[in-house]
């Protein structure tokens, strides 16, 4: 029960790691050479991308800014935490209960005082208690399941609106991350960051009205 909210809990500080698909097509080709054993060293063939990534037009989204800004994120969030700590203060108390009625049950037995009928009405109200403490940790299971399915909605969402944007303004649209730096280095006019956030969180809001 510990390590499953330790895994919750780690899971929520990331909050949404990687929002959008990585780009891997911006690799240029391998080398080739001969075989040097029979025959003297071929010159090398390079192999090049048809795409002229000169002519290319690129641009990234910070996705470390969604995650912050997104206000979807905050809201999925918040239920998630609140339901994490739901379930934790309603485990811990039906533990503390669960322990202090199989203490009295294991000194009744041992005495030999209560009747055989009444150790049997405790011994069954014992094992509802462990069944429904069976349930809420299955229930605290789920929450890993739903983050993930919220994460899944998230990607689409914010993949939907770019598309919806896009228009051919961009042949790359590039994530950037601090937390995972696949991209080293970043021009800041190729930035539309502020542009995605502001439409995905208008849009959000919209339908929170609905």
């Amino acid at each position: 029960m510990k390590n499953l909210s330790l895994i919750i809990n780690g899971v929520l500080a990331i909050a949404v790691a990687v929002l959008f698909y990585q780009v891997h097509s911006l690799k240029s080709g391998g080398v080739q050479s001969a075989d040097t054993t029979s025959e003297p060293a071929a010159k090398p063939v390079i192999v090049t991308s048809s795409t002229n990534l000169a002519d290319a037009k690129i641009a990234y989204v910070n996705t470390d800014s969604i995650n912050e800004h997104y206000q979807y994120i905050a809201d999925f969030t918040k239920v998630i935490r609140n339901k994490k700590a739901t379930l934790e203060a309603q485990m811990q108390s039906m533990t503390a209960k669960f322990q202090q009625e199989y203490e009295a049950f294991q000194q009744s037995a041992q005495a030999g005082v209560a009747p055989q009928s009444e150790l049997q009405k405790q011994q069954a109200s014992l094992e509802r208690q462990q069944q429904e403490l069976s349930n809420k940790e299955l229930q605290m299971q789920n929450l890993g399941v739903e983050l993930e399915e919220k994460n899944m909605e998230l990607n689409k969402s914010v993949k939907d609106y770019l598309q919806k944007i896009n228009n051919g303004r961009f042949d790359y649209i590039l994530s950037y991350s601090d937390l995972v730096p696949t991209i080293l280095l970043t021009n800041p006019k190729l930035d539309i960051t502020d542009e995605v956030l502001k439409g995905i969180n208008a849009e959000y809001n919209a339908k929170k009205k609905k």
